[in-house]
C-alpha cells in the first residue's frame, strides 16, 4: 500500500512537471504577446515640462519598453539595448492623438522567445525598424492615458487567420458560423448553434431578391440582414413596398414593418442596429450608368417603424456605408477622379443622425494614388477610427487584395495614412 502511494505521488510529480514544461514550450514558440494587455496606462506629466504629443509617447514608450529589460522574473528580461529612431504624430489634437514610434532592439542571448515576430533578428541579436501605433488620450490636467498599441512594423499589417479580433478591429468582416442562414428547398432557415437546429423564416425567397438585383438567387444580399440571437432581421421586396421582417426570441416568432421606399426599384439595402431600439436602413435605387439615388431611414422603436432622415449629397452609386451610433454615420461611393487627378475614395460622414452630410478628404500617399481608391465603412473604438480603402474593380497592385489601412482619433473627421494590410500575406519583407 505505501508502495502505492509512493509511486502515486511519484506519477503526480512527474505529470506537473512535464505539463509545465509543455505550458513553457507553448509559450515560447506558439504564444502570441498582446500588446495591449498591460494597457490602459497612465503617466502624469509635470506641468513645466513640454507636452506635445510626440513627447507624451515617448515617455509611455519608454515605460513600455522597460518592461522588457526588467531584473525580476516577473518582467522576463529580454532586451540588452533598445533605442527609438523617430516619433511622428500621425493624427488628432492636444486632447486625443496617434503617434507612430519606430525603434529597434538588441536582443538578450537566451532570454528571447521566437513568438513576439517583431521582425527579422539580425545575426548580432538586433531587430531593425520596429514601428507601433500609440493612441493616446488626455484623461487630465496634465494626465495621459495609453490606449492601444497597433503593430504596424514593415508598413504591412498581418491579418492571422484564426485570429478575428484584429480582422474586425481593420473592418474585415469575419463571419460568426454559429449565427448564420442557409437556403435550402427555396426555404430560409436560420441558425443560432452552429447548424445544430435551424428554424425557417416565414418569406419567400424571391422577396428577398427584387428590385435592382442581378446576383446569385442561392445567397441573400449582402448587407441586407442581420443575424444574431439577440435580433434577426431581413430587408423584404425590392420595389416601393419595402419591410423590415424581424425577430427578437430566435425565430420563435416574426414582426414586419413597412419603409416608405420612394425608388421604383431598390438595388443596395444596408440594414444596420446601434442599440436596442436605434437602427438605420440605407436603400439605393433608380440607377443609371453610374448614377443613383439614396436616401436613409432611422428606427427609434426597435424597428416597429421607420422614418426618412435625408439622403446624401451625391448621386453616385453607394458601394457601402453603415451607422457607428446613434448619430455618426459614414456613406462610400466609390471613387471620383478631379482634374485629371489619379483616382481618390468618394466618401461621405455625418455626426447629426443623417441630416447632413460632409464629404471626408482620405489622404492617400503620393506612391499609392490611384492604386487605392475605395473606403469600405469605418469601425471605431471609442472616437478612435480605423478605416480600410481598398483598390478598385481592376485593381493589380500585389494581385489586388492588398488594402491601406488609416486611423483617426476625432470620430473620423479626419484620417492619416497608417499601414498596408495584407490578407493574403503577399507582400515580400
Amino acid at each position: 500500500m505505501i508502495f502505492t502511494k509512493k509511486r502515486i505521488i511519484i506519477t503526480t510529480v512527474l505529470l506537473i512537471i512535464l505539463l509545465a514544461a509543455a505550458a513553457l514550450i507553448y509559450y515560447y514558440f506558439y504564444y502570441e504577446e498582446d500588446l495591449n494587455e498591460s494597457l490602459p496606462m497612465t503617466i502624469t506629466a509635470n506641468a513645466e515640462d513640454k507636452q506635445e504629443p510626440e513627447d507624451i509617447a515617448y515617455r509611455f514608450w519608454f515605460d513600455y519598453m522597460n518592461r522588457y529589460k526588467g531584473e525580476d522574473v516577473s518582467t522576463w528580461k529580454r532586451l540588452a539595448d533598445v533605442r527609438y529612431n523617430d516619433f511622428q504624430l500621425l493624427a488628432g489634437d492636444e486632447n486625443e492623438f496617434a503617434v507612430e514610434v519606430t525603434f529597434w532592439v538588441k536582443l538578450e542571448k537566451g532570454n528571447w522567445s521566437i513568438h513576439h515576430n517583431w521582425g527579422e533578428v539580425r545575426d548580432d541579436g538586433t531587430v531593425k525598424n520596429i514601428q507601433w501605433t500609440f493612441r493616446i488620450k488626455k484623461t487630465g490636467q496634465n494626465e495621459y492615458t495609453l490606449l492601444r498599441i497597433d503593430d504596424i512594423s514593415n508598413t504591412v499589417g498581418d491579418l492571422p487567420p484564426v485570429t478575428d479580433t484584429y480582422q474586425k478591429e481593420a473592418g474585415i468582416d469575419v463571419q460568426n458560423v454559429n449565427n448564420r442562414y442557409r437556403i435550402r428547398k427555396n426555404t430560409l432557415e436560420v441558425t443560432y448553434d452552429n447548424g445544430e437546429s435551424w428554424k425557417k423564416v416565414p418569406v419567400e425567397i424571391n422577396n428577398l431578391l427584387e428590385g435592382d438585383y442581378n446576383g446569385p438567387k442561392d445567397e441573400l444580399i449582402e448587407d441586407s440582414y442581420i443575424i444574431t440571437p439577440e435580433r434577426t432581421a431581413f430587408v423584404v421586396g425590392g420595389y416601393q413596398n419595402i419591410k423590415v421582417l424581424q425577430s427578437t426570441d430566435r425565430g420563435e416568432t416574426w414582426n414586419e414593418s413597412s419603409v416608405p421606399s420612394p425608388f421604383q426599384a431598390v438595388r443596395i439595402r444596408i440594414l444596420d442596429f446601434v442599440s436596442e431600439n436605434n437602427g438605420f436602413l440605407i436603400l439605393t435605387g433608380g440607377r443609371s450608368m453610374s448614377w443613383e439615388g439614396n436616401m436613409i431611414f432611422k428606427t427609434n422603436d426597435g424597428g416597429s417603424t421607420w422614418r426618412e432622415v435625408g439622403s446624401v449629397p451625391s448621386e453616385r452609386q453607394v458601394t457601402s456605408g453603415g451607422f457607428i451610433d446613434e448619430k455618426l454615420g459614414f456613406v462610400s461611393f466609390g471613387s471620383f477622379v478631379r482634374n485629371d487627378n489619379p483616382a481618390m475614395p468618394n466618401l461621405y460622414r455625418t455626426d447629426d443622425v443623417g441630416e447632413t452630410w460632409t464629404q471626408v478628404d482620405v489622404p492617400i500617399p503620393a506612391e499609392y494614388k490611384g492604386i487605392f481608391t475605395i473606403a469600405e465603412t469605418p469601425t471605431f473604438d471609442g472616437t478612435q477610427g480605423t478605416l480600410l480603402v481598398k483598390q478598385g474593380q481592376n485593381g493589380d497592385y500585389q494581385g489586388g487584395k492588398v488594402m491601406a489601412k488609416f486611423v483617426s482619433v476625432d470620430d473620423g473627421k479626419t484620417w492619416s495614412f497608417a499601414n498596408l494590410v495584407d490578407p493574403d500575406d503577399v507582400i515580400e519583407r
